[in-house]
């Protein structure tokens, strides 16, 4: 297990093809002060989720009076824009504003066309929030996976009535939801789509587009991370099956004990960026 203070990692083993790839590390993320050092271009990733996480590491850098130029500070939807950018693939994407001005047009029952939306028990049809929410949430657990949601289905057949009901209904409104807002734009849903689209790519391209786009990053670190959602965990694990890329993962102290034991299942859904929307 990774120790905060020493540095010491453990890597995951995902199969003999990704032996030693992943690193998971408990804290540790100033061990990258040791890795400073003046460069040409950048040869390692900093991804970061939350902007703050970025530029605290700056400034820790500035501090110990050290070059960054061998870092690129980035996050999972800024990598991807460039990697569908590469590709000539728009990653124009709606923002919430839009996403809840839209669910609205689901939910207008005057209108001949609407769809038909399930409810849970307890959200009214004019409260477009409380039914984005679902959708985030049960996209952040699930990535819309066909497998990870057969698990959800399976999980919520073992839970006593009305559970198992309220359960279900809950999926059955986020995949409606997702649904009616794919039948209205051809902008990408939330930027977690826009990592899933990148995540596809990184597949079908067999890494061809990882190159074009960072041919000389040979390391990436997703660093500051109390949770791993289901869409980084598909990202970090399709940039694992299609490059040679080494990624560690460095959990926050909190959290990191119970994520490392965690980590090597997320990584068991295969066809990472798979949806079941056709």
């Amino acid at each position: 297990m990774s120790d905060e203070a020493t540095g010491q990692a453990t890597p995951i083993c995902l199969g003999d093809a990704f032996a030693d790839q992943i690193t998971l590390h408990v804290g540790g993320e100033m061990e990258l002060l040791e890795r400073a050092c003046h460069a040409t271009v950048p040869t390692e990733i900093l991804l970061a989720p939350v902007e703050l996480h970025q530029r605290n590491i700056q400034r820790r850098l500035r501090e110990a009076q050290l070059p960054k130029e061998v870092f690129e500070f980035e996050d999972a939807a800024s990598v991807s824009r460039t990697l569908l950018d590469q590709r000539g693939i728009s990653a124009r994407t709606l923002d919430r504003i839009d996403r809840l001005g839209m669910i609205e047009q689901l939910l207008d029952e005057s209108a001949s066309d609407s769809p038909t939306v399930t409810l849970p028990v307890g959200v009214q049809a004019h409260d477009p929030q409380s039914l984005e929410q679902i959708r985030t949430e049960m996209e952040t657990v699930s990535n819309f996976h066909p497998q990870r949601l057969t698990a959800w289905e399976t999980t919520a057949g073992t839970l006593p009535n009305p559970i198992d009901l309220d359960t279900m209904e809950l999926l059955e409104t986020a995949l409606d939801i997702e649904r009616g807002l794919r039948a209205q734009t051809d902008k990408i849903i939330s930027e977690i789509g826009l990592i899933r689209r990148a995540t596809r790519q990184l597949t079908t391209t067999n890494g061809d587009v990882w190159t074009a786009a960072f041919d000389s990053i040979d390391r990436l670190s997703v660093m500051g991370l109390s949770s791993l959602s289901a869409p980084y965990a598909d990202f970090i694990n399709a940039v694992v099956m299609a490059t040679s890329v080494d990624v560690h993962i460095h959990f926050r102290s909190a959290t990191g004990e119970y994520l490392t034991e965690r980590v090597p299942a997320l990584f068991e859904t295969g066809s990472p960026g798979e949806v079941v929307f056709e």
